[in-house]
C-alpha cells in the first residue's frame, strides 16, 4: 500500500545544508518565514496529501475554503501527532536536522531518508555542480555560453580572479540564496577580504563568476522521482540588489516559453537547453535524489546579442519558481497573466495594510480558476509578518 505523502514547509533547507550537521537553529526571520507560510504546499502538494502544521485549527478551516473555491483536497496535522502515522515526507528540502527534528516526534528512522542519503544530497548541492552543468551544456550544444564558473581556495587566487573580471560575483558553495553572494563593487575592502577569508575556512573554496549584463532571471523546473526526470516548467523571476528572489511571473507553461525565447528569438536554443539540462540531471542527479529541483538561469547581454546562461544555481530542493510553475498549470484561468511576491510586514500599520488590501482585492474565480483579484497563498494570521499572494495583473 501506497504511504500518504506529508508535506513540510522549512525554507530554512539551504542555511541547515550549510550547517552541515545536526543541532541547526534557524534565526528568527527564517523561523518566522516557516510558520506564516506553513501551508504554501497546498499549491503543489497532490490531492490527498497531508501538510505538517502549527496552527490546525485555523489552517483547516482555510484549507476547507480552498477545497471549496479551487477544488484543493488536502488536509493538514500537528506536528505533535506525527507518530500515529506512516507517512512518506516531503520537505521543502532534506538536510539533517530536519531528521533530527522528526525523530524527535517520534517519527520511526524507517519512514525518513538516511543519513547517507542526505549527505549525498550536500554534496550534490554544492555551487561546484554548476562548473560540471556548464561543462556537460557547452559538450553537447553549439552555442556561446559564458565564462565558466571557477572554484578558488585562497584569497590570494580570489583577488587575482577579481583584478580580472571586474564587478565578479563570489559565492560561498552552500548558503541561502541571497545570503552567500558578494558581488565585489570594492575590492580592496577589508570586509569583503573578512567575507571571502571567512567562507573559505569555513567551507574549503569559494566559487567565483564574472559579472554579465542581466536582461532576465528565469529558471527551469524538474521533478525526479524513481531515477526518472520530467520537466516541470518555466519560471520567469526577479531579484532584489541581494541576489534574493523578489517576485515572479505567474502564467502557463507555454505563455513563459514564449515570453523567454521572444527576447532570444530563437525558441529552439531555449528547447535545446532544457534538453541538454534535463539529460544532465538524469545522469548526475536522479540516481540519488527524489523531488523537484530548480536550475535558475539568466538572459543577458553580450554586446548587443541576448544570450542564455544556462547554469547560474541549481537548487535541489522545491523552489518558489516550481510552485508558481504548478500554480499556473493547476489553477490560472486560461490567458490570465499574474504576479507573485513573498513581502513582509515591518509594523502593525503596514500589516493592517496588508490585510486591507487582500480584503479590497478578493480573488475572483471561475470554475475553480484564478481570473482576478489577489489570492493570498496561506493564512493570513493576526500577527503574520510574511505573505505569499498571487495578484492578476
Amino acid at each position: 500500500m501506497e504511504k500518504k505523502e506529508l508535506y513540510i514547509f522549512n525554507p530554512e533547507n539551504d542555511l541547515a545544508l550549510a550547517f552541515g550537521e545536526e543541532g541547526y537553529t534557524a534565526p528568527p526571520a527564517a523561523r518566522q518565514l516557516r510558520r506564516d507560510l506553513q501551508m504554501l504546499p497546498a499549491w503543489y502538494a497532490p490531492c490527498g496529501s497531508t501538510i505538517m502544521s502549527e496552527n490546525c485549527g485555523i489552517d483547516a478551516e482555510w484549507l476547507e475554503a480552498m477545497r471549496a473555491t479551487f477544488g484543493v483536497d488536502i488536509s493538514c496535522m500537528a506536528r505533535n501527532h506525527l507518530q500515529n502515522h506512516q507517512f512518506e515526507y516531503k520537505p521543502w528540502g532534506w538536510n539533517l536536522d530536519l531528521r533530527r527534528r522528526l525523530i524527535g516526534e517520534c517519527v520511526a528512522e524507517e519512514q525518513l531518508p538516511s543519513v547517507s542519503y542526505i549527505d549525498k544530497l550536500r554534496e550534490l548541492s554544492h555551487r561546484a555542480i554548476t562548473i560540471k552543468l556548464h561543462q556537460y551544456i557547452s559538450s553537447v550544444i553549439n552555442y556561446p555560453l559564458p565564462p565558466c564558473p571557477v572554484e578558488l581556495r585562497t584569497v590570494g587566487e580570489v583577488r587575482e580572479f577579481e583584478r580580472e573580471h571586474a564587478q565578479c560575483y563570489v559565492k560561498a558553495p552552500w548558503s541561502s540564496s541571497g545570503h552567500g553572494v558578494y558581488r565585489v563593487l570594492e575590492p580592496e575592502s577589508r570586509n569583503f577580504e573578512i567575507w571571502t577569508r571567512g567562507v573559505i575556512n569555513r567551507q574549503g573554496s569559494v566559487l567565483c563568476e564574472a559579472a554579465l549584463k542581466v536582461v532576465q532571471d528565469f529558471a527551469m523546473e524538474y521533478l525526479c522521482k524513481n531515477g526518472e526526470v520530467t520537466f516541470a516548467g518555466y519560471s520567469v523571476f526577479s531579484n532584489d540588489a541581494h541576489s534574493s528572489f523578489d517576485s515572479g511571473i505567474v502564467s502557463s507553461r507555454e505563455y513563459l516559453r514564449g515570453l523567454i525565447s521572444s527576447r532570444i528569438g530563437d525558441s529552439a536554443i531555449l528547447d535545446s537547453v532544457k534538453q541538454a539540462v534535463q539529460q544532465f540531471i538524469a545522469k548526475e542527479i536522479a540516481p540519488s535524489y527524489d523531488g523537484y529541483l530548480g536550475v535558475d538561469m539568466m538572459l543577458y547581454d553580450d554586446s548587443g546579442i541576448v544570450r542564455i546562461n544556462p547554469c547560474v544555481e541549481l537548487n535541489l530542493r522545491m523552489t518558489m519558481g516550481a510552485v508558481t510553475a504548478i500554480f499556473g498549470e493547476r489553477y490560472l484561468k486560461e490567458g490570465a497573466v499574474g504576479v507573485f511576491k513573498v513581502t513582509m510586514s515591518r509594523s502593525e500599520a503596514e500589516r493592517q495594510a496588508m490585510k486591507a488590501r487582500f480584503a479590497q482585492n478578493q480573488a475572483v474565480t471561475d470554475g475553480n480558476r484564478l481570473v482576478a483579484g489577489i489570492l493570498p497563498l496561506t493564512p493570513v494570521y493576526a500577527d503574520s509578518t510574511y505573505y505569499a499572494y498571487i495578484e492578476i495583473l
